[in-house]
């Protein structure tokens, strides 16, 4: 923790002390043989520990900026993308559009100083217990996961057509890893009992993520196998793309929220250069490399895209092609 010095919200200053006297039995003054006396007052000292706030600087902050406007860039490239697209086509560009908005808010939240949250962290340096460590953590950026990586997971499992119950399995294991993530991140972890209970939430959260690409890389690839030989070849791609993106994940945590071997700025490049590759790479992949005259699972029923036509029988409204059929 050598760069602890690189930070000056406090400085180590001489150690105040408190001073409490204490008077003795029967007084401070009694009589002995008619002169008065004073017996000596007792005192005692008291350290108070000084708290030294680790937080990000002006590089951190920048860094949040240009990746907000990266991801707001992003989105708009996608939106124009989604006009261009045939409505029942627009499957994965809504995912994608959802999880660039999603994104975008919380790095716009984190620029402007919301979602931030000090935690205790161990100090096993001389004298740890009259200075007190305090890292920041942007607990948006767990907000931001809990949504988005389950939305990155759908399109991925769309794309294998994956059944339903593997993919409520997937998705429902991706947010357990994400809320243990988050217990691991804000458990107080000055005291040994701390860290280890740090260390077991991550322990938690990581056997959430094994579990999570057991399933897409065994029924994933099964499902796959019966799709056409482009979109096989694109979930392959994209799925193999995305675990070693992810993977970079926990080696972040362990060195930052976890171990606290790097600096809060290099934790926010680290996970903004983690999150464009994981949402903006993964989503333009997927939008340029996939072949939309196909039809598969992604592909949506007319009723869902287009707004009735006629009447049936029964005076409601037939939707699609079903009302071009009925009127001739």
């Amino acid at each position: 923790m050598d760069y602890f010095a690189d930070f000056r919200p406090t400085s180590i200053h001489p150690i105040p002390t408190t001073t409490i006297s204490v008077d003795p039995p029967g007084g401070t003054h009694t009589h002995h043989h008619g002169h008065p006396s004073h017996l000596p007052l007792p005192t005692d000292t008291y350290p108070r520990p000084d708290v030294h706030l680790l937080h990000a600087t002006n590089v951190g902050h920048t860094a949040l900026w240009v990746i907000f406007t990266l991801f707001t860039i992003a989105l708009v490239g996608v939106l124009f993308l989604t006009v261009r697209a045939e409505r029942r086509n627009r499957y994965f560009y809504g995912i994608s559009s959802l999880v660039l908005t999603i994104a975008m808010v919380s790095y716009l939240a984190m620029s402007t100083g919301l979602g931030v949250y000090f935690v205790p962290i161990h100090n096993h340096g001389v004298q740890g217990s009259l200075h007190h460590f305090y890292r920041q953590l942007y607990w948006a950026r767990y907000i931001d996961w809990l949504f988005t990586t389950p939305l990155l997971l759908l399109s991925l499992a769309s794309l294998a057509g994956l059944s339903p119950a593997s993919t409520l399995a997937v998705i429902l294991s991706d947010v357990f890893m994400i809320v243990t993530g988050l217990f691991s991140a804000i458990t107080p972890a000055r005291w040994a009992a701390g860290e280890r209970a740090t260390w077991g939430w991550f322990g938690v959260s990581s056997f959430a993520f094994l579990v999570i690409w057991g399933i897409l890389f065994t029924n994933g690839l099964k499902a796959a196998n019966y799709r056409p030989r482009n979109t096989k070849g694109l979930f392959t791609l994209l799925a193999a793309g995305t675990f070693l993106v992810w993977m970079a994940y926990p080696i972040v945590f362990g060195l930052s929220e976890g171990a606290n071997k790097i600096t809060v700025d290099a934790e926010i490049i680290a996970y903004g250069v983690l999150d464009v590759i994981a949402k903006i790479g993964f989503t333009y992949v997927l939008l340029f490399l996939h072949t939309h005259d196909e039809t598969g699972p992604w592909t949506l029923p007319e009723w869902w895209v287009e707004a009735p036509q006629g009447h049936g029988p029964d005076g409601r409204g037939i939707y699609g092609s079903l009302g071009s059929r009925d009127r001739d």
